[in-house]
Formats: structure tokens, C-alpha cells, sequence
């Protein structure tokens, strides 16, 4: 779906009910509502990135080992600039479960692939870190996206809504719009539910299952 940021705040001003068009927020282009669009667009973005992991925001990084300041765990890596919420430290450990050594020779490196992408160290974030017992760590994790072209129509209207719960309360005084704002994000909950499930539905995650030609090798 081909959009903008001036469109999804376009869309949210129509779901007020407001006839404005923007032209620009970034800079606004000197109207009232570009300005609050300017000011809560990224807000609601980023709420909604860090809402589930879009298979749009999802992305892999090998990481960089940082003084460890802890005790508990044995490596510390600085976290990605962009990152939203970390999701896995991808491991081929995950393997040893089924009594296959990850590098031993017993799996190509294809089929090794297959069962990592499910499978996490233990880490925790802290920070500005992510600590962990895995070393080499690579990182799987939702970043923040900007570029509306990698927006899915479902996001893209979700986002629409969101944004217009956050303008309602500036540009509708009083109950009205404090009421307007409740009312436009229960609807941007159900778009956002509507959007994951078809985000979900479109990517198929690896299994942990091990097929028999591969058990057969063990």
C-alpha cells in the first residue's frame, strides 16, 4: 500500500471528522493540525511497532560485546540503536534438545538454519544492553520503521486510528474529545488486531519439528 506520512495523518483527521488536508508535518506546513501531527505521528508509530513483531519492522543484527557489568550473565552486547523490542538472541544451540551437535557435521548448514530462527538464548535487556550466555550473539528484533512504503495496509489503517485517538483530545475540547480519543483507540486495538493476524498469517515460522531423514542421521 503507497502512502505517506501526510496521508496516515490525513486519514486520522478524517476519522475526527475534520475536513483539514495537511500538505507537510515534517515541517508541519503551518496549520494547527499539522503541528499536533508533527508532534504525535511518531509517537503513535512507535506504540504501534512495539505493539507485535511486524514481519515489515523485523530484522537481524550480529552484535557488539560491551564491558559486561554483571554477574549473572556472562556477555554483554550493546543493543541496536533502532531497536524497539528485542525478540531472540538466535542460537543453534536449540538443536542439542534433539541430540545433534549444531556444528558437528551431522547437519548441513541449510538444515541447521531451519531451527533457529524459533529457538532463544535466556537474555535479558538492561540498559541499553542485552545480556546473555550466548556468545557471538545475533539478535533478532523489531526495529523502528519510518519508511511508510514497508507499512502494510492493515498498519497503515491501525496507525490512522491510533493517531487520531492521540489528535482527538488537542482538537476536540473537553469530554467530547477526551471521549472521541477512548472511542478511536478501542477502534485502532481492533484494526491492530485485525493487522496482526494477517501479519501473522503471511510468514510461516520455523518449526522446532525434526524430520525422520534428518532424525535418521542421529
Amino acid at each position: 500500500m503507497a502512502t505517506s506520512d501526510v496521508v496516515i495523518c490525513n486519514l486520522a483527521l478524517n476519522h475526527l471528522g475534520s475536513d483539514a488536508l495537511l500538505s507537510s508535518i515534517n515541517p508541519p506546513d503551518g496549520s494547527t493540525e499539522s503541528g499536533y501531527c508533527a508532534r504525535y505521528y511518531p509517537v503513535a508509530r512507535q506504540e504501534l511497532i512495539e505493539m507485535f513483531p511486524w514481519t515489515f519492522a523485523k530484522t537481524r543484527v550480529a552484535l557488539s560485546q560491551v564491558t559486561n557489568p554483571s554477574s549473572t550473565w556472562t556477555y554483554a552486547y550493546a543493543a541496536p540503536s533502532d531497536m524497539v523490542q528485542p525478540q531472540r538472541i538466535l542460537t543453534a544451540s536449540t538443536l542439542d534438545a534433539y541430540g545433534f551437535f549444531p556444528f558437528g557435521g551431522l547437519l548441513r548448514a541449510d538444515e541447521v538454519a531451519l531451527f533457529t530462527e524459533r529457538g532463544s538464548a535466556q537474555f535479558e535487556s538492561e540498559n541499553g544492553m542485552l545480556l546473555t550466555h550466548e556468545p557471538d550473539a545475533v539478535l533478532l528484533y523489531t526495529r523502528d520503521i519510518t519508511d511508510t512504503s514497508k507499512f502494510t495496509a492493515g498498519f497503515t489503517v491501525a496507525l490512522s486510528y491510533l493517531l487520531a485517538s492521540y489528535l482527538a483530545g488537542p482538537l476536540i475540547k473537553g469530554s467530547t474529545g477526551a471521549d472521541a480519543a477512548l472511542r478511536l483507540r478501542k477502534i485502532a486495538q481492533s484494526k491492530a488486531g485485525e493487522a496482526m493476524a494477517n501479519d501473522a498469517n503471511s510468514s510461516v515460522e520455523t518449526s522446532q519439528y525434526v524430520p525422520e531423514h534428518i532424525r535418521r542421521r542421529a
